[in-house]
């Protein structure tokens, strides 16, 4: 028979792989309003909101476009979407455009009307998410600024919950007014029956910081008996509770419930028109400042989009890195929100002229070539396409055919082969027999790990590297204990994108690079292909333990997707004292 804390474990397992699958899902979000019957002093959309309705022809474009484009999960949102005239119609119109599941986002006022609740329901929607502010109307009416809006939506919320046939959950804004009554709400909604929560981190956009800055935004460490009592209901094995834009670091102890990564695609979709301006136009984003940064989910993506463009604009970059596998598997971007554009009140300029990748690698003078692809044949495609540059270095599938390649010296196509990359112990081995003087760059799996701890004589030309990736289920397969292998791993061999701490020696720097995968074939960045990058390489985070440890200046801990998966234990701070 399984122990209590087994059977713990594999309920969290399992909801962890539930999550995941969930946020994957390709969802279409359609805005249907600019208009609201609340008037939240939260609203980040307050900017954009002047009483009208979508058009009509416009949203079921917007509908018939994302399913074409794969997406099998619609949501309506506004606004308030129920406010919408045609708003059954555009469910109806979900449901025969073939998405497995509507969902709508909503104030569910509305919804105390059983009538009017049985007709969306018969039309298909499948899934009502509640926002509900507070445990009680005191607390709810005054973060919405709209009195009896609390009981109209209790009514809407046990009329939907005694109907039995939606998926039933709850988004709560988490701020000042309501943060210490957040345990207090989980155990309310959970006696009615809610079993999912969607707990999100008040965002300095819109109203909440033109106007409520002063009493929206709290101190979290402050916070934290508050927030943690809130985040046990998540060891419930029948509760699914979501962290929304809530700072990872402050979730340790909780790693499991940090925001899944892939869901900044949808925060910048949000934010589409606006990231489009800055990158084609070069207009500012009005939003940063420090005072309003500090509070932002997307200030570090933000951060790394700067240097990015830096990097870019100024010719800064040393190094260029093509990746023709992660090409083959991007699919259409799905929707943009018309809220970000009517947010920006200056004039459209049209694009800027932009030098090609081509030339933007001969103008930068770049050293290196990194090429990942399925084949020496691939890769020599990409070769050829950059003539300047000196060095390569491959990430290949597969290696079978290199050593026909190489010539006497180890170059390739009359450039010198300086590294290899590969997560393969069979193929690492193979390449490390080639009497050549190219780098073996070995990534640290649990695979290659268990081999790597074999060895008693190491090659010179091994070094380690850390791989990454965009699901967590993959790093927790995938990842290796590091801390026991470092423990046992004394060989001085170069190591790329692990803390100091956590390996004994410093990560080997790397240089500049220019990534062709963020950007157009015209040269331009663009930001779902930045994003996407920036999931898998850029996002990373660090303890709060870390502001003590002598490495903490310049280092950006580990990728979010092994915190995910492991906790952030493995980061153990190195001090002087030490």
């Amino acid at each position: 028979m399984l122990s209590e804390e087994t059977h713990a474990t594999l309920a969290t397992d399992r909801k962890v792989a539930e999550h995941e699958d969930a946020a994957h899902e390709k969802r279409n979000w359609v805005r249907l309003t600019f208009d609201c019957n609340n008037g939240c002093v939260f609203c980040l959309d307050s900017q954009a909101h002047d009483g009208e309705m979508r058009n009509r022809e416009e949203i079921k474009h917007q509908i018939l476009d994302g399913r074409k484009k794969g997406a099998t999960r619609l949501i309506l949102s506004g606004g308030e979407p129920t406010i919408h005239p045609n708003y059954i119609d555009f469910i109806r119109l979900g449901r025969l455009a073939g998405y497995r599941k509507i969902q709508t986002v909503t104030n569910g006022r509305l919804f105390r009307y059983r009538d009017f609740l049985s007709k969306c329901l018969d039309a298909g929607l499948s899934e009502i998410t509640f926002s509900v502010h507070g445990p009680n109307a005191r607390i709810h009416d005054a973060l919405v600024a709209t009195r009896g809006a609390f009981d109209q939506e209790m009514e809407g919320l046990q009329n939907a919950l005694d109907d039995g046939r939606p998926v039933v959950n709850i988004d709560v804004v988490i701020n000042r007014g309501n943060v210490r009554q957040l345990p207090e709400m989980l155990r309310v909604f959970t006696a009615m029956g809610v079993k999912e929560f969607d707990l999100l981190q008040v965002i300095p956009f819109g109203r909440a910081f033109i106007d409520g800055r002063d009493r929206l935004f709290y101190d979290i460490d402050a916070m934290q008996p508050y927030i943690r009592e809130a985040l046990e209901f998540s060891k419930r094995p029948d509760l699914h509770i979501w962290m929304n834009r809530f700072p990872p670091q402050h979730l340790e102890g909780f790693e499991h419930l940090i925001q899944d990564p892939y869901k900044l695609n949808d925060e910048v979709r949000g934010r589409k028109e606006e990231y489009e301006r800055l990158l084609d136009q070069g207009v500012a984003l009005d939003c940063r400042e420090p005072a309003r940064c500090r509070y932002c989910y997307l200030q570090r993506l933000c951060d790394t989009l700067d240097r990015a463009r830096n990097t870019v604009a100024e010719r800064q970059f040393r190094a260029v890195r093509v990746d023709t596998r992660w090409e083959s598997q991007q699919g259409p971007v799905i929707g943009g929100d018309p809220a970000s554009s009517r947010k920006m009140r200056l004039p459209l300029l049209g694009p800027r002229p932009v030098p090609t990748i081509d030339q933007l690698v001969g103008e930068a003078d770049a050293k290196t070539l990194r090429v990942d692809a399925p084949d020496i044949v691939a890769a020599l495609r990409e070769i050829t396409r950059f003539p300047s540059v000196r060095e390569i270095v491959l990430e290949l599938e597969r290696y079978d055919d290199l050593a026909s390649q190489l010539d006497a010296e180890g170059n390739i196509a009359g450039r010198h082969l300086r590294a290899a990359r590969t997560d393969s112990p069979v193929v690492a081995e193979q390449l490390l027999a080639m009497p050549y003087d190219f780098e073996v760059t070995v990534g640290l799996t649990r695979e290659t790990a268990a081999w790597l701890l074999t060895l008693t004589d190491v090659s010179p030309r091994l070094a380690l590297y850390q791989p990454t990736y965009e699901r967590l289920t993959e790093a927790g397969e995938r990842d290796a204990d590091l801390r026991e292998f470092f423990a046992r791993f004394k060989h001085p061999v170069p190591v790329e994108g692990l803390p100091a701490c956590v390996t004994g020696r410093r990560p080997r720097p790397q240089p500049a690079t220019l990534d062709t995968t963020m950007m157009l074939p015209s040269g331009a960045l663009e930001i779902f292909r930045y994003t996407r990058r920036y999931i898998l390489d850029h996002y990373r985070t660090k303890s709060l333990r870390c502001k003590g440890c002598v490495y903490n200046e310049g280092c950006d801990g580990l990728h979010i997707n092994h915190v995910r998966a492991h906790g952030y234990g493995a980061m153990q701070p190195v001090t002087y004292d030490e």
